[in-house]
């Protein structure tokens, strides 16, 4: 929705680019973070008296955590983000003496990295047919049809395998419990390990690719269901991943809401991976990383137990 209305004026974006320092966490680490960059976050966000219910929202401050201007509402924006740029730089006075944070205090649970030496996969989830209720609100309509973005981190010792012509199974897993996920519309639950019903996987070594195909079933016991189709070409230069294309498509479907509205029936959700193009996006974590020893987990896996040749 922020995308499809607040972002998608280039007037905006200008202004932010050029004129402010952009910042986009996680609201929920970021209120727990210790350290001087949670203690500037909780001391940004606590001086908007509204809306008690959430710190979400936008916030314009100063660089000593001055708030300028803070807003949640309206969504989908109505032009309030751009009259607020307006407003704050034509009354800005900069701070005389700004305290530099310790950058050697950073809470990495709050803010985690990239694993060192592996790689980052920009992840994109679109519903491509599905059927929905009337209605009138503008803000579902905008949403409706939204793709969903996340980053898939791949450890070193994964793109060791791939040079050497193999999919781990940590990747497997991360990928299909982690970011087979309809988030279109907001943050859905991860996959449960006894959630993965059935996976097919061919993976052929060619010209220094590696093909991929294969099917996965993945159900929660009365609820979210996702049948899906793989297919995708890896390649590997030296030893780096040099190409990371894979598609997941498949029919999906959900009876209980978790991000205030699901589409009626089965729908056909697409999810597809691409090697990321180095930059700042790359920093950005993924939805899951901040499950410490979970998301980037490497033993004790169940799915080499369900791995099957497709025939």
């Amino acid at each position: 929705m922020d995308r499809a209305s607040t972002f998608s004026d280039d007037e905006t974006l200008e202004l932010l680019r050029t004129k402010f320092v952009s910042y986009a966490p996680s609201v929920t680490e970021m209120l727990k973070a210790r350290g001087p960059a949670g203690d500037l976050f909780r001391k940004v966000v606590n001086q908007r008296p509204e809306p008690k219910h959430s710190k979400q929202g936008y916030y314009v401050c100063t660089p000593d955590g001055q708030l300028l201007k803070g807003w949640m509402y309206p969504r989908p924006d109505d032009g309030t983000m751009k009259r607020y740029l307006k407003e704050v730089l034509e009354a800005y006075q900069a701070p005389e003496d700004v305290q530099v944070l310790d950058a050697a205090k950073m809470d990495r649970h709050a803010a985690p990295l990239p694993p060192e030496g592996g790689a980052v996969v920009e992840v994109s989830a679109k519903l491509l047919e599905a059927e929905w209720q009337q209605t009138n609100v503008e803000r579902l309509t905008l949403i409706r049809g939204a793709i969903g973005r996340d980053r898939m981190w791949i450890t070193k010792a994964e793109v060791q395998d791939l040079v050497r012509g193999s999919l781990a199974d940590s990747l497997v897993e991360r990928m299909i419990r982690f970011h087979f996920i309809d988030n279109t519309r907001g943050i859905a639950g991860a996959w449960k390990p006894a959630d993965l019903k059935e996976l097919q996987l061919k993976t052929t070594p060619e010209d220094g690719k590696l093909k991929i195909e294969g099917s996965v079933v993945l159900g929660e016991a009365g609820d979210r269901h996702f049948n899906v189709k793989i297919q995708g070409v890896l390649e590997t230069k030296g030893e780096a991943i040099s190409r990371f294309d894979l598609l997941a498509q498949g029919t999906h479907s959900e009876k209980t809401t978790k991000v205030g509205e699901i589409p009626i029936g089965e729908s056909k959700l697409a999810i597809a991976f691409a090697l990321a193009a180095p930059g700042e996006s790359c920093k950005v974590p993924p939805l899951y990383s901040y499950e410490p020893g979970n998301y980037l987990r490497t033993s004790k896996l169940k799915v080499t137990e369900l791995l099957h040749p497709v025939k």
